[in-house]
């Protein structure tokens, strides 16, 4: 299966998810607050949406709406792999923490940039190589083997197949080329594909 053909390791999705969640309301002034929400609030998006860094980084505050036939916040964002828009689902609990962070950075900034990993000090979008280096950190505080920032796009891909069943369902929240192409004959739509995301975030 191609989850285990992967180079790095998965990780653990609940645990990962706990420890950001935990950093993303830690006030201690160890570590800038506000790299520490940045931080967290990355692992916590990268855990629901799958999405490879380059395109996390990207995130607008504009791309993420809520959907009410679904009861869900849905975000379309586009795919520089794929050179494909991508719609996903993320959970009304993170929707808030999006919404709580913008809130701290306009009060510290006196203003928001368009992009959610927007760095206010040096006016450009935080890079790859900042979360790389970020997250080594705190896999390796976690306990994480042979982990990078690519094991949580695979443990949120396990999350979805275990919660679904769905290799399709899996390679759509992947945004796999594929998944864009899937079997018709299997009935795999984007709206039944969101419905079914829907249960999992």
């Amino acid at each position: 299966m191609y989850i285990e053909s992967m180079k790095t390791q998965p990780i653990d999705y609940n645990k990962l998810y706990a420890q950001a969640r935990k950093l993303f309301f830690d006030t201690r002034q160890s570590y800038n607050l506000l790299d520490r929400k940045t931080e967290s609030l990355a692992y916590l998006i990268a855990l629901e949406t799958g999405l490879r860094v380059s395109d996390l980084l990207k995130l607008k505050y504009n791309e993420i709406n809520f959907n009410n036939e679904i009861g869900k916040y849905l975000f379309t964002t586009s795919i520089k792999k794929t050179k494909n828009s991508h719609t996903g689902i993320i959970s009304n609990e993170l929707y808030n923490y999006i919404q709580s962070f913008k809130e701290t950075v306009k009060k510290e900034f006196g203003f928001n940039s368009e992009y959610i990993f927007y760095n206010y000090k040096t006016n450009n979008i935080y890079t790859r190589q900042w979360l790389h280096k970020r997250f080594r950190l705190l896999a390796e505080n976690l306990g994480f083997e042979n982990a990078g920032v690519h094991s949580i796009r695979k443990a949120s891909a396990i999350k979805v197949l275990d919660s679904t069943g769905s290799l399709s369902i899996a390679q759509y929240h992947l945004t796999h080329k594929r998944a864009t192409t899937t079997d018709k004959d299997l009935g795999v739509t984007q709206a039944s594909t969101l419905e079914q995301l829907s249960k999992v975030f």
